[in-house]
């Protein structure tokens, strides 16, 4: 239950910083809340991250090597998965990557224990690794970023929200001369009147939107707000910068598959 977007690199509009990825985090009400970002180490490279404080892993993350990682998870209709690892142990087992290409040959083995599905999207700034997983496999594609990129979950079925969210992604940035970041900060707030269990800042019975967050990463600079609360919230966010490693890995080249 998530929404994440992300905007490539451009001369024009506001992303004066490179790319910027935004998150929304949908959770379970009766769930805990996940903690506020810290700096983390592993295996020698420097990582941003929350953490889920029952299950112990993460929905988000974000590298000293430039990379930045979001998971969501996959809700088939009529289908139960039970028992298996947690998805969130997922990324923090491969924040010690230097590239695209590291993270890809990680991913077998830390998708072999988890049976429940999941979408892992990883981006350098230049291309997307895209790796669903699920029932201890996983398959990747690698496609460059040139283009404002979307991809949601949700508890009630991914096939229900989906076709809703993406026509107001693709409406918003339908006009050439948008403000880019205006238009994804507008997304992530969005409530479509009297649908709110589908919304991208949702809301329902039993889950709603529990924070967002937004990663910008510039070519020396990472920078992290995370907002502790739904958009409609209007929280102050907690501010993070990670300066970047000059030992970051060359673009990995895309596939496009």
């Amino acid at each position: 239950m998530c929404t994440l977007t992300i905007l490539p690199r451009t001369d024009v509009g506001s992303t004066t910083h490179g790319v910027r990825v935004a998150f929304n985090r949908d959770e379970q009400r009766a769930r805990p809340r996940g903690t506020y970002p810290t700096l983390e180490q592993h295996g020698g490279c420097r990582a941003l991250l929350p953490r889920d404080p029952q299950g112990g892993g993460t929905w988000l993350a974000a590298t000293e090597h430039g990379l930045v990682f979001t998971l969501l998870n996959i809700t088939y209709p009529h289908v139960v998965h039970l028992g298996g690892a947690s998805r969130g142990s997922v990324i923090p087992g491969a924040l010690a990557a230097e590239s695209l290409t590291d993270v890809e040959e990680l991913l077998p083995g830390l998708a072999s224990p988890i049976e429940r599905p999941f979408r892992l999207v990883v981006t350098d700034g230049h291309s997307t690794l895209e790796a669903v997983g699920g029932s201890g496999s996983i398959t990747c594609s690698l496609q460059r970023l040139d283009r404002p990129f979307m991809r949601c979950s949700s508890g009630l079925g991914d096939a229900i929200v989906e076709p809703l969210r993406s026509e107001a992604f693709a409406r918003l940035f339908s006009d050439e001369a948008v403000d880019l970041v205006a238009a994804q900060d507008a997304f992530h707030h969005h409530r479509f009147p009297g649908r709110e269990e589908c919304s991208i800042d949702m809301s329902r019975r039993d889950a709603c939107t529990v924070s967002w967050t937004v990663i910008e990463l510039d070519t020396t600079t990472l920078r992290m707000n995370h907002h502790q609360g739904a958009p409609r919230e209007n929280s102050d966010p907690i501010e993070h910068t990670l300066v970047l490693s000059d030992r970051r890995a060359a673009p990995a080249e895309a596939r496009n598959e």
